[in-house]
């Protein structure tokens, strides 16, 4: 996915926001001679406000922990990437790097902050005070799950999640591009269409439990395809495309929570058809287009 920008998959489009000092001063070094002034009393009380706030559990709801490919709350699957957003969640901002995979485990804390769901640490991605990521572990067991993110000791609330089988995301540009590359790693654009007949890459998350499984504690390092690859369909304008143009749809090698669908586009094809994913009765949001240029009249 090089160059690409995918929609809320930090650290990849991410603001930073402005640091906040963990040991500010709470007192301004003042002349005792001199008549004391306003500035240093509203120095001092912004200092204290700030660090009583990072002393407070980090603050969170049901509704702000979406899929990290839509943005959208609901349910989630094994092998999903999440993204919880709130504030206090982290004393600074940290994206996963080599550093931290340990023999191809992920770590289960960065920067002292850690999610749990029914008690399980679970990999972390990519922390920050207002957005944290993190994955679902493989043999998490669907139905109704207990959620918690602490922050160095500073617990949040315990929210309820819903696991299912499946929870199909598509990436998405901020054009409303569907991510996908050609087979030579070039980014399907709209100045670089997908060709009727060409062999394309679509990314996608939430597509579930893999043959062999795959526990996520740990990246990837061969394919894997998922487990529900028969009801798997690819919908150009709402119609599926035909099962047999479907050539893989698994995990992407060396990335955590990501998967990949290898799809040959039909020959008759439309222009930049809308594209979802239908698995298991599971359907991706609407609105996304796929480039492709027009069949030949």
């Amino acid at each position: 996915m090089k160059g690409a920008s995918p929609k809320g998959f930090a650290p990849f489009a991410f603001s930073v926001p402005v640091k906040l000092p963990r040991n500010f001063p709470i007192f301004s070094t003042i002349d005792r001679n001199a008549s004391i002034e306003v500035m240093p009393r509203v120095l001092w009380l912004g200092a204290l406000l700030a660090n009583l706030s990072w002393a407070q559990a980090p603050v969170y709801t049901a509704s702000s922990i979406v899929n990290a490919a839509t943005n959208e709350p609901g349910a989630f699957a094994p092998l999903s990437l999440v993204s919880l957003f709130g504030r206090g969640l982290a004393y600074t901002t940290k994206a996963l790097t080599a550093d931290e995979i340990r023999n191809g485990q992920l770590p289960t804390t960065l920067i002292g902050t850690g999610v749990s769901v029914d008690s399980v640490a679970v990999p972390i991605l990519f922390a920050s005070p207002t957005q944290v990521n993190f994955l679902i572990p493989g043999n998490t067991r669907t139905g109704l799950r207990r959620l918690r993110l602490s922050r160095e000791g500073a617990a949040g609330p315990e929210i309820d999640i819903r696991i299912g089988e499946t929870a199909p995301g598509l990436f998405a540009m901020a054009s409303q591009n569907a991510i996908a590359t050609h087979a030579d790693g070039r980014l399907v654009a709209d100045d670089a269409p997908a060709e009727p007949g060409e062999v394309i890459i679509l990314y996608a998350a939430g597509l579930g439990t893999t043959l062999p499984a795959l526990n996520g504690m740990t990246l990837p390092t061969a394919a894997a395809s998922i487990s529900a690859r028969r009801d798997l369909g690819v919908l150009f304008n709402g119609e599926p495309i035909a099962d047999d143009l479907i050539l893989y749809a698994g995990v992407t090698p060396g990335f955590a929570g990501l998967y990949q669908i290898n799809f040959r586009i039909p020959a008759g094809a439309p222009a930049n058809p809308e594209i979802r994913l239908r698995l298991k009765g599971q359907i991706s949001p609407p609105s996304l287009s796929l480039p492709v240029r027009a069949p030949l009249q």
